[in-house]
């Protein structure tokens, strides 16, 4: 993960300028060097839009989810990413809400940032546990949605295959998961690409924050 910080395009000749390039080079050199995110600047928070209502017109579980910045309606204002919609859970929704990256990101244990989660979308990446328990997770963290972003297991921004999560064919992700599991899911989750997250988290307003033994992860600011 790389930014690239706002730096100034000249150096003052006092002094203690080359104190300060010493101090701005340690700086940059302790990030971490996974950080790839190009963040907008712009601090205002990402509104996006999930809803079924097209599900007329796209293949079986293929979705539009909308997003913008600074504006009232994502369906009418915003840009668009297509989206896989869970094969289980809530078929039928209409929502817009804040969307909020969950910490850690992958949800591999309770959010710690719950107080962000409740009434909006929570973001996680795929990986460590399964999907439905990151769903279940930012659930009772009191969020209304979820947004997964993808590892690179789907092999194209179709979904035709997504390892383990299935395939466009099923109609939705996750539909091999124990239906167990599902039933106490009540709020609507859906999938991601690996590079449409990687063009929802460059809109978001995010920090690098270290959590002990945990590594490095990206919280949303306030």
């Amino acid at each position: 993960m790389t930014s690239t910080p706002n730096c100034p395009s000249t150096i003052s000749r006092s002094p203690l300028a080359p104190l300060h390039t010493l101090l701005l080079l340690l700086l940059l050199l302790s990030l971490p060097s996974s950080l790839t995110l190009a963040q907008d600047p712009d601090a205002s928070p990402l509104l996006m839009s999930l809803h079924t209502k097209q599900r007329r017109t796209r293949a079986p579980g293929l979705m539009t989810v909308e997003m913008c910045k600074e504006c009232t309606d994502p369906t009418l204002q915003g840009s668009h990413i297509d989206a896989f919609n869970a094969y289980q859970g809530p078929q039928e929704y209409e929502l817009q809400a804040e969307l909020v990256y969950a910490v850690p990101n992958d949800g591999s244990r309770a959010p710690m940032n719950k107080w962000q989660l409740k009434d909006k979308l929570a973001l996680f990446d795929r990986g460590g546990v399964p999907l439905v328990e990151k769903v279940l997770l930012a659930q009772a963290a009191g969020a209304v949605g979820v947004v997964l972003v993808d590892d690179g297991q789907c092999a194209d921004e179709k979904f035709t295959f997504c390892g383990m999560a299935g395939r466009l064919n099923d109609g939705g992700f996750a539909r091999n998961d124990k239906a167990e599991q599902w039933r106490r899911v009540e709020i609507p989750s859906v999938l991601i690409t690996e590079m449409s997250g990687q063009r929802i988290k460059n809109l978001m307003h995010l920090e690098v924050i270290d959590i002990p033994n945990m590594g490095s992860h990206w919280k949303t600011l306030e």
